[in-house]
């Protein structure tokens, strides 16, 4: 599966004062196949970035109520690790989720 970037932007909107960071990206590909990408965890971490980053999933359940878990390991071993919660799947237009990258100095504080 090859799934092709549009060639505008991501568009990222994070207003203050508000919980939450909305993502916008326009993909040249069916819309089917750009969210299989996002809710298949074999796909998911093949592009999920840093390229440099090999990726590890523990968790990844693409459903409502669903949580997941991936760790990302640089060339010197380092590991950096992210969960979250699936607040809403609705295949093929949406995810909503949280979001917390686990090497925060403050645990618990969750990004929206």
């Amino acid at each position: 599966m090859r799934i092709q970037m549009a060639d505008n932007e991501t568009k990222i909107i994070a207003e203050p004062g508000k919980q939450e960071i909305v993502i916008t990206m326009e993909f040249d590909s069916p819309r089917e196949l750009v969210f299989k990408a996002f809710a298949d965890s074999e796909l998911y971490k093949q592009w999920i970035g840093p390229r440099r980053l090999t990726t590890n999933i523990e968790t990844f359940e693409p459903k409502n109520g669903g949580s997941w878990r991936y760790i990302q390991k640089d060339p010197q071993g380092n590991e950096f690790a992210f969960h979250g919660v699936n607040h809403e799947v609705l295949a093929p237009e949406r995810i909503i989720s949280t979001f917390e990258f686990e090497g925060l100095p403050k645990r618990g504080q969750v990004i929206l």
